[in-house]
């Protein structure tokens, strides 16, 4: 194989990370561990494609996301992933790895150096998710994934809470697992549906400040809202329980596609 662009090694390297085996299982890659060993390249593809400017991470786990979004964020010269770790499932990594490295956050650095990413991905490993699930980084969301909370449909809801009123108009919220849990399967259906007709369920803003409440309301009277469900078959899925991801499209009403977009039919 002959490589002709630094940031296609970058790729190849970061792939070769990803199929590492771990210490669980000596058959089962690192990707494996969180079950994102698919879902990776599609967000890859995702951040290619749409060239978001303000990226967040919930949930670093090892940088199997991580550092696929970072590198198409390399790749498009713009934007910045912001991923959120405490490090509290540092005790899964290989013994020979938590010797060279004491903590995950040196360890996850030192990735971000490794891949050429530091103008891409920032670590924040001071927050704790479980106590404090909003990190806002002083810019509207372009993506937010979320992966390290409960996914029942009051986690969905704190997740949907949280988060709207700091999404831009053109935006997605994935929410890791919730497809395959019925109960927020369903959860997710009845509230994106009563988004969509313009109706406000009283949980999503009761006791958020007024202004958060008011930036809800308007983006609801605005947007279009979509629900995908990514589903995977279990063919070949070592990580059976992380096999989806319910993913929240957010859309101006519009009847064209603005930023930067071509709406003109060719000549």
């Amino acid at each position: 194989m002959i490589i002709h662009k630094n940031e296609s090694k970058s790729l190849i390297d970061i792939i070769q990370y990803i199929n590492t085996k771990s210490q669980l299982n000596k058959n089962l890659k690192i990707s494996e561990i969180y079950g994102t060993e698919n879902f990776c390249h599609f967000l890859y593809s995702l951040v290619k494609m749409e060239q978001p400017k303000v990226v967040v991470e919930l949930g670093s786990g090892f940088g199997i996301c991580s550092f696929m979004m970072g590198q198409a964020l390399k790749e498009n010269k713009t934007g910045k992933l912001w991923t959120i770790d405490n490090g509290v499932d540092w005790h899964l990594m290989k013994d020979d790895i938590k010797t060279k490295f004491k903590t995950h956050k040196d360890y996850f650095n030192n990735l971000i150096e490794k891949f050429d990413l530091k103008d891409f991905v920032e670590l924040i490993h001071n927050v704790d998710t479980s106590k404090n699930l909003c990190f806002y980084p002083n810019q509207k969301i372009d993506l937010l994934f979320a992966d390290a909370q409960e996914v029942d449909p009051i986690g969905c809801m704190n997740i949907l809470r949280s988060y709207l009123p700091i999404m831009k108009p053109n935006s997605s919220i994935f929410i890791d697992r919730a497809s395959t849990i019925n109960h927020s399967f369903l959860f997710l259906e009845k509230i994106i549906n009563e988004l969509q007709n313009n109706k406000i369920n009283a949980s999503l803003i009761d006791g958020l400040p007024k202004k958060e409440q008011e930036t809800i309301a308007e983006m609801i009277t605005k947007s279009k809202f979509t629900l995908v469900h990514l589903v995977e078959k279990d063919n070949n899925k070592s990580n059976k329980w992380q096999n989806s991801t319910a993913w929240i499209k957010i859309e101006p009403v519009d009847y064209i596609f603005r930023d930067n977009v071509n709406n003109i039919m060719r000549p």
